[in-house]
């Protein structure tokens, strides 16, 4: 290679020369020198830069040691650098939140806490407050139902709003209720009805809401319960119709709803009208189902003959205590003299006991004219 460049550079310079010396009579100029000089170098630099680009060119074809490049740091030098390392630790699925049933209760509060005292037929208003806890909007198409125990006198259902509970607020339940007639421990159970007619209660298990009370005295009306079940009446010719005839000779019994007092005064509350078997000395009964006797109740009544008629009877409250013998409590004599008696009859001494209560009316001879009256009879506080 060095040869080859020593040849071209001097072949160069001869043909320079050569050029020189064919123009005879003309004068190479003072800088020719430097001219040459300046051509030479140049022709060397060429020559070089060739020379210097094939051994890169043939240097590049070559393959040589792989370097890997660095990346230069992110951070201050100096600063540490957290190198990351793979885990052996799985990685946790995450936890899935269970569904909000569309239709669910939950309690908040209550007015009349269990166990709340109140006498025989007292009324009160129980009110409960409730949460929405479920995933669905309440509205006028759900329902307040009765489902059992004792109702108390609410109705099989109610609407539960007449606007929306949505998810997550409250509404208050108010219900007019009134106490059982018979002593002890009562509850009525509740649940809420969607639109579709499916019930549903309180928390996960749809469990009731409820009032519970206990009833201190007793309370029986012997007029609303006259033809009820176990109810008999009966004369001296055997058991009779409920409700009886008017005129009957076998006697009768009626409801009268603003019956007529013997001094011709209308009287609010509906009383018994009876007229003994249409005999000498005939009578009429009638007999009812137990009722448990509690402290502080008394019997109340009117008794006396019916408006203008010319009776004359004598009213007696008879009794039998466990299916036993028959005892009388009290007599009441009334005849026609425009005038009535008001009976209240303590019943401390039946106290604790099931009695068997009896209302009979014995005629006092002929019965023709015993048309008498049992005003409003009842056992209350």
């Amino acid at each position: 290679m060095k040869k080859l460049r020593i040849t071209l550079i001097i072949g160069i310079i001869f043909s320079i020369i050569l050029s020189g010396c064919n123009f005879p009579g003309q004068e190479t100029p003072t800088s020719q020198v430097d001219a040459l000089n300046t051509a030479a170098a140049q022709t060397i630099q060429a020559q070089q830069t060739s020379i210097a680009q094939t051994a890169l060119a043939t240097k590049q074809e070559q393959p040589g040691p792989t370097q890997t490049l660095s990346p230069e740091p992110s951070e201050e030098p100096g600063s540490p650098s957290a190198t990351l390392s793979p885990s052996d630790t799985p990685t946790t699925a995450p936890t899935q939140t269970p569904e909000i049933e569309c239709n669910q209760a939950g309690f908040v509060a209550e007015t009349i806490p269990d166990g709340t005292d109140y006498d025989p037929g007292e009324e009160f208003t129980k009110t409960w407050t409730l949460e929405n806890t479920g995933s669905c909007t309440w509205d006028a198409n759900y329902d307040i139902v009765f489902v059992e125990g004792d109702a108390m006198g609410a109705p099989a259902s109610s609407s539960l709003t007449s606007g929306t509970v949505k998810p997550g607020e409250t509404v208050k339940i108010s219900m007019d209720l009134k106490a059982p007639i018979a002593a002890g421990t009562h509850r009525g159970n509740f649940k809420l009805r969607d639109q579709n007619g499916v019930l549903f209660g309180i928390g996960d298990k749809d469990g009731n809401f409820w009032v519970k009370i206990d009833v201190q005295g007793t309370v029986y009306d012997f007029t609303k319960n006259y033809c009820a079940s176990g109810v008999v009446w009966s004369s001296g010719v055997g058991t009779l119709p409920c409700p009886g005839s008017s005129g009957d000779s076998a006697g009768y019994v009626r409801k009268i709803d603003e019956p007529t007092l013997e001094n011709g005064m209308k009287d609010d509350e509906p009383g018994l009208q009876v007229h003994p078997q249409m005999v000498n000395d005939g009578w009429i009964r009638g007999i009812f189902p137990e009722v448990s006797v509690t402290e502080n109740v008394y019997f109340y009544a009117i008794v006396g003959c019916y408006s203008d008629s010319n009776c004359d009877v004598k009213f007696k409250l008879n009794y039998r205590i466990d299916g036993g013998a028959e005892r009388t409590l009290a007599t009441w004599h009334e005849v026609q003299d425009d005038d009535f008696n008001r009976i209240k009859l303590d019943l401390d001494d039946l106290a604790g006991e099931d009695v068997q209560f009896i209302l009979l009316v014995e005629a006092n001879g002929s019965a023709s004219n015993d048309l008498a009256m049992w005003f409003g009879p009842r056992i209350e506080p």
